[in-house]
């Protein structure tokens, strides 16, 4: 069995079944059996394919290849030794990875072949989903972090409680001090920026955060509010109400999104006649 199989094994026993296929059980195997013997034809012909179309795989690609590789088999919790033990050494990954880009190469190939969305679906769909193309409602915020932490000298629960109460009735006489306070007092990154946040939308804080932000009103500040890093004040500098997004960049989502789902479904056309006839249809050649 060459390399290229190996793996194409391994890969169809994870993606279906999210474990190896040493570990498959007998049902299992029964099931995965059939659709292995059909991806390997499948793939077999789709390699084939790359000669036709002038497509090589070179040393960069299969290099970058291995690399991602690594991270993904690291991510499935599969050890150098157990895929060394079924032929996948650092040889092996290298063969099986010349495969898989060339697979890649294409499949890339076959999708540049689908045709672009005309300007009149565009439009349609744009127009038949207007209401998705809102920009959130957002603040403009700033904030001063105290962290709690038991173990660490001066960042006890009482000593940090007393230090942002005196900071928030500084805050509370004059709020334009917000900035410069930030910097000398927060133990946020943030506070090298005056504890600058940005623009934020609702769901990015922490929810006792997100609640109190989303509570108050423009260039006002928060009482003191408590989250998992410790002790916040809050200030909500500007908002942002919601908002249609401008149609030009609405218009240009679309299109992005429609081209991908055309690049789809000829890319899945082009498989299925593969797959069937052994021969791509003539126009993708």
């Amino acid at each position: 069995m060459e390399k290229w199989q190996v793996f194409s094994r391994l890969k169809l026993a994870l993606a279906l079944y999210e474990t190896p296929p040493w570990l498959l059980t007998a049902e299992q195997l029964t099931e995965f059996e059939p659709r292995y013997a059909r991806q390997l034809r499948l793939e077999s012909r789709v390699v084939d394919q790359a000669g036709a179309l002038g497509l090589r795989a070179t040393e960069n690609d299969i290099r970058a290849a291995v690399a991602e590789l690594d991270q993904r088999l690291a991510d499935a919790a599969l050890q150098p030794r157990q895929l060394a033990a079924i032929g996948l050494d650092a040889r092996g990954l290298y063969e099986a990875m010349t495969h898989e880009v060339l697979l890649d190469k294409v499949l890339e190939h076959v999708a540049q072949q689908a045709p672009a969305p005309s300007a009149a679906d565009v439009a349609q769909w744009y127009a038949a989903h207007r209401d998705n193309f809102m920009r959130p409602e957002q603040r403009a915020c700033s904030h001063i972090l105290l962290t709690v932490d038991e173990e660490q000298p001066g960042c006890q629960p009482d000593q940090a409680a007393r230090r942002i109460a005196i900071l928030h009735r500084r805050l509370r006489r004059d709020v334009r001090d917000f900035a410069g306070l930030a910097q000398r007092h927060s133990q946020c990154p943030t506070a090298l920026d005056g504890g600058n946040l940005g623009w934020v939308s609702r769901g990015l804080l922490y929810a006792s955060l997100d609640e109190t932000l989303f509570a108050l009103p423009a260039r006002h500040i928060s009482d003191v509010v408590t989250s998992p890093m410790g002790l916040h004040i809050l200030y909500c500098r500007d908002i942002r109400p919601a908002a249609p997004i401008p149609q030009d960049e609405a218009m240009n989502a679309v299109e992005t999104r429609l081209r991908a789902k055309a690049r789809q479904a000829y890319q899945r056309q082009w498989l299925e006649t593969l797959a069937r006839d052994g021969q791509p249809p003539a126009a993708a050649r």
